[in-house]
């Protein structure tokens, strides 16, 4: 078998402990003769086989079936909830349904009320309680309660944030709110909701906004934008900034013009100007006007500033409270804080009152008291609830004593919203303007612990790090694109203030010390990977990638390097764009041509010659890097792929899985409990149009049906079966050709001959090449040339031809000396040898014949080999009904079967008649004649296809296509984007997402939605493919077949090759074998089974691989 395993089905292993995860379901659709019912969870039938389709029950719950050719929907507990009286059905949410009923769709509840009524092309849900819907070429939307919230008046909407529609119409764009409310009319170039109550829009190239209510609240004039905090935003207009705050929205101040602003508080923000700090409240007033050199919050309503280089504090009314006498005020703890003056240090209250004057070298706080110190001298202040001095002890000597009572504590404590980030226990970081970089200073004294030489803080007190980064650029380049990163970082311990690492990382990922990992990944500038401890030592470093930490253990390598490609299949590392958003550093694409742009919207991060292992969270490898590619360890499994196979290994690097695989994932909606296993294994089948399998997909290759036969491949021999797929012919030959009169060519070893349709040989296998039986003979070829043979096997025509083709209307062409003539079926010539070449006799018995070397030219013989044809022709098409197209000098135009010029040739292009007509080209303009030459529709059109059932597709312009008909009679107007294709009733359209769906006559879209690739109809069916798999819908838009082969062809003469590209198998974690890898088809039905399918065959098993319903048609 194709498996690893050493049973086909049986190896019991441990109960999974899943249920029915996601999902409810008690009940499973079986098939029992060739009719559908439901069982079970213990495999009882519980619904008689009384329907002809039941699909799987799908959320919210629902099951599509069929009975009496007519569509409805069942529940879990096989109720008809919506009775089979529709052509088709679709679940778009719990209790509300699309209906196809007489070639029309509407939307209905549960209760038939009709929530969107018949008409319109296409519904989609767009929200939970919103649908979109198509009417024409336009889009509206409706709720679930069947209000319209939107009539079909836009090209085109999409769904944006939670409450907000984006809507197009001509190639302008507006905004809708999730009640229809229109915030934005079209007519701006680009949106960016902020949030719900801000949008900014782009029109002209200038940039204002609106809140949701559509009124303008920053005017459409700046160039930019970009938010400083949750309340306030910058927006650049050439050289200057402005700002808008959110809680007021207002535009602050737009006549004074500022340098810069900086996050402070949620109501206030600082301002620069002129080298120079201030703050605005969020209604454009100054707290603070910009005189100063550093701010910072110092209890409710008053603030520490910085004024040439003194500090003092001041109110909320931009007044002095203590004067700017002061060397350093420290940020307060509790209710008191230090000041400095002259290298002598006393104390302030929250109040801003000086309580203990700057005397004394050194103070200290206590619970409820201060120690100051003067050389050996001591003094003790205890003070009141309001920070008010009660009492002072003065001691000659350094000891402590405590006098008096102190009033109850009253709590104080600065609002967590109005805490400064940048304020730790024994440090605050500080923005010295002169040079705009951020430093970081000592609390006690106001001294620099470090220089101001960052350009970004970022504090993480919970870690008790701070992340800085200094502006550095680099490059790196993904696959051909360039990049360049703007900022390098490094970790200052909050503690000790001490910078603990060097400043050269692009990236630290904080998350991994918040995950309690003693490591963190980091990124060094330059672009590798290493580990580096909360102390800043570095642990490893020159790794080329390492990835997220999952269950203690992280993908890594060492060797190779990162890269990007927007195809990497199974071996991406997720989007680039993603990645990049990911880093600390700002980063930016530097080239922006075509293919550039194209590669950051697509690519996927890579790793190329990357060797792929396992580390633990102390970097220890667990797993030897050895691997082509590893996916995260999930549920104790690690999924590694080598030498072109996937396998599964365990935490300490034991193999689960074999490395036997084309595919292993775990199987959806089973906890990641069971792993799927895939092997390829490509296999083909036939169907017919009512998606019945009449040849298994069991055959390695096949061809097409010839006189009833099918020839197939099988274990490298081919064979023949009928068209119920029983073997005719035994697969045991190296080569076959089609059935012809009753007799296939067959290869044995190097030679060929011929068998009857029981296999028996009836001409032995002595020839080096032969052709097919036509009128009783057939060509072959041995050492001294080719001859023909009769279908007894007698030579009846000698070998003295250097090629030979079938017989057609008794005449055959041959070649002698390198020249083309034909013989009869005596062997005689009827034309000697005398063309360069001579193509097949039609179903007219004419020939196109090539002559000339220089100046090769073309004409038409018939069996006679008489020249019909009075011109020489630079080209000549086949025949089509009775006509060919020919190229005489410049022009195209047409002959007849007698040779004569019937159509004049001066059209630049033509196409070749169908239905009667022939579509050409002149001037730069298509129309149709007939075959006289007259015009039936005069050029009129930039492209005109062929007709087909009294209909064809025309277009205006490069993509807007209509359809007409034989009268002219535009039938869809050409506003259709790339209708394709037009038959059997149905259009094929591709839109400019490069997605397919098919339209009526009416230019209604079916329900069924889009495909990824499809076809046109024929004998009543389409081929469609949908997520990578392809299935068959008929002209209602019903499924067939749903969307479950790698490959369906285009029907012939009733029948389509169907291929399967491999098989699937289950093993749980241990891997240990649920299944054999037998099965086209694996998915998890709920209440612990599986479903399987096996070409029109259905089956289901439990978790330990024993069948609860075998495998039945």
């Amino acid at each position: 078998m194709r498996g690893f395993f050493s049973n086909h089905i049986l190896i019991l292993v441990t109960l999974l402990c899943f249920r029915a995860e996601g999902s409810g379901q008690g009940l499973f659709p079986v098939k029992i003769n060739k009719m559908w019912g439901l069982i079970n969870s213990d495999g009882r039938l519980v619904t008689e086989p009384l329907y002809q389709a039941i699909g799987e029950f799908k959320a919210p719950g629902y099951a599509v079936m069929q009975r009496d050719g007519k569509v409805g929907l069942l529940d879990q507990s096989a109720r008809e909830v919506i009775k089979p009286v529709y052509e088709d059905v679709k679940v778009l949410a719990e209790e509300l349904v699309a209906v196809l009923k007489d070639g029309n769709w509407e939307v209905i509840d549960f209760n038939g009320k009709v929530i969107l009524p018949a008409g319109y092309q296409l519904c989609e849900v767009w929200h939970s309680d919103v649908l979109g819907f198509q009417l024409g070429d336009k889009w509206g939307m409706v709720n679930f309660q069947g209000k319209i919230l939107a009539n079909p008046i836009y090209d085109r909407i999409k769904t944006e944030k939670k409450f907000f529609f984006q809507t197009l119409l001509n190639n302008e764009l507006g905004l809708l709110r999730a009640d229809g409310f229109e915030v934005l009319a079209p007519g701006v170039e680009e949106l960016e909701i902020f949030n719900e109550r801000l949008i900014f829009y782009k029109r002209y190239k200038k940039w204002g906004a609106v809140n949701h209510m559509g009124i303008e609240v920053i005017p459409c004039k700046f160039d930019a934008f970009k938010s400083i905090d949750d309340n306030f935003i910058k927006l650049f207009d050439g050289k200057n900034i402005f700002l808008y705050a959110l809680s007021s929205e207002q535009l602050l101040s737009p006549e004074i013009t500022f340098d810069n602003f900086y996050p402070f508080s949620d109501e206030l923000v600082i301002v620069k100007q002129k080298r120079h700090l201030g703050l605005l409240d969020a209604c454009g007033d100054w707290v603070l006007t910009p005189r100063y050199n550093e701010i910072q919050r110092y209890g409710h309503d008053y603030f520490r500033a910085n004024l040439a280089g003194k500090w003092g504090i001041v109110d909320d009314l931009d007044q002095e409270i203590i004067p700017f006498d002061f060397d350093y005020i420290a940020p307060l703890k509790g209710k008191f804080c230090i000041v400095k003056k002259d290298r002598k240090f006393g104390v302030c209250n929250f109040k801003g009152k000086l309580v203990v004057s700057p005397d004394y070298s050194k103070v200290e706080f206590l619970d409820k008291q201060i120690k100051a110190y003067e050389g050996e001298a001591l003094s003790i202040f205890d003070f009141n609830s309001e920070g008010e001095v009660l009492d002072e002890n003065s001691f000659a000597e350094h000891f402590t004593i405590t006098i008096g009572k102190p009033e109850p504590e009253n709590n104080f404590q600065i609002p967590a919203w109005q805490e400064s980030q940048f304020v730790l226990d024994d440090f605050e970081w500080f923005y010295a303007p002169a040079n705009d970089k951020w430093g970081l200073r000592k609390i006690e004294d106001g001294t620099i612990q470090l220089d101001p030489v960052f350009d970004n803080v970022q504090v993480e007190k919970d870690l008790r790090l701070s992340v800085v980064g200094i502006d550095r650029q680099s490059k790196y380049t993904f696959d051909k694109t360039n990049y360049r990163f703007d900022m390098v970082f490094g970790l200052v311990n909050n503690i000790t203030g001490e910078l603990l690492t060097e400043v050269n990382f692009w990236s630290i990922n904080l998350e991994d010390f918040r995950n309690g990992n003693p490591c963190s990944r980091v990124m060094f500038e330059q672009g590798k990977f290493g580990l580096i401890f909360k102390s800043g030592s570095i642990l490893i470093k020159d790794c080329t990638y390492i990835g997220d930490f999952s269950e203690g253990l992280a993908r890594i390598s060492t060797k190779g390097k990162l890269s990007g490609n927007a195809a990497p299949g199974p071996f991406g590392l997720g989007s680039l764009d993603d990645f990049l958003s990911s880093l600390l550093t700002p980063n930016r694409m530097v080239d922006f041509t075509n293919f550039d742009q194209k590669f950051n919207r697509e690519a996927q991060l890579t790793c190329e010659g990357c060797e792929w292992g396992y580390i633990d969270t102390l970097g220890n490898i667990k797993v030897t890097p050895q691997y082509n590619f590893a996916i995260d360890f999930t549920n104790e499994v690690g999924i590694v792929h080598l030498n072109k196979k996937w396998g599964a290994v365990n935490r300490e690097g034991k193999n689960l899985i074999p490395f036997e695989f084309d595919e292993i994932h775990f199987l959806e909606n089973t906890g990641n409990k069971v792993i799927r296993v895939y092997k390829k294994e490509e296999k083909y089948g036939v169907i017919d149009t009512t998606g019945q399998i009449k040849v298994s997909a069991v055959f390695d290759e096949i061809g097409s049906f010839s006189e009833g036969k099918l020839a197939v491949k099988r274990n490298n021999y081919w064979g023949f079966v009928n068209r119920n797929g029983q073997e005719l012919v035994q697969c045991r030959f190296q080569k076959v050709e089609n059935f012809s009169e009753g007799l296939a060519a067959v290869k044995m070893g190097n030679n060929w001959g011929f068998v009857d349709p029981y296999g028996d040989l009836i001409v032995k296998p002595l020839y080096k090449r032969v052709g097919n039986f036509s009128e009783g003979l057939a060509w072959v070829s041995i050492q001294s040339g080719y001859g023909y043979l009769d279908n007894k096997g007698v030579l009846v025509i000698p070998e003295s031809f250097q090629k030979a083709f079938d017989f057609k209307f008794g005449v055959a062409r041959v070649v002698q000396d390198g020249k083309y003539g034909l013989i009869d079926k005596n062997g005689n010539f009827i034309l000697r040898p005398k063309y360069s070449d001579i193509g097949d006799f039609d179903d007219f018995g004419l020939a196109i014949v090539r002559y000339g070397s220089d100046n090769v030219r073309y004409g038409v013989i018939n069996l006679k080999g008489e020249m019909i044809t009075r011109q020489d022709f630079r080209e000549i098409r086949p025949f089509k009904e009775g006509m060919a197209a020919v190229k005489y000098k410049d022009g195209y135009g047409f002959i007849n079967q007698l040779g004569n010029l019937i159509i004049e040739d001066k059209y630049s292009k033509v196409s070749d008649f169908s239905e009667g007509f022939v579509a050409v080209q002149i001037e730069g303009n298509c129309g149709y004649l007939d075959k006289t030459g007259k015009w039936l529709i005069e050029p009129q059109f930039s492209k005109c296809l062929d007709f087909k059932d009294g209909k064809a597709v025309v277009y205006r312009g490069l993509k807007n296509a209509g359809l007409i008909d034989k009268n002219g009679n535009q039938l869809i107007q050409p506003q259709i984007n790339r209708l394709l294709d037009f038959s059997e009733g149905r259009g094929l359209v591709r839109d400019s997402s490069y997605r397919f769906y098919y339209i009526t006559e009416q230019a209604k879209q079916y329900e069924g939605g889009y495909y990824q690739r499809a076809g046109g109809f024929q004998h009543g069916v389409a081929v469609g493919q949908m997520g990578n798999k392809w299935g068959i819908i008929n002209q209602m838009g019903v499924e067939i077949i749903p969307p479950k082969y790698d490959r369906i062809s285009q029907f012939e003469n009733g029948y389509a090759k169907v291929r399967i590209k491999g098989f699937n198998g289950l093993t749980n974690t241990q891997g240990e074998a649920i299944v054999q890898p037998d099965y086209e088809y694996i998915s998890y039905a709920g209440e612990g089974l599986f479903r399987v399918e096996q070409g029109d065959k259905i089956g289901y098993f439990d978790s330990e691989g024993n069948w609860i319903w075998n495998l039945s048609e």
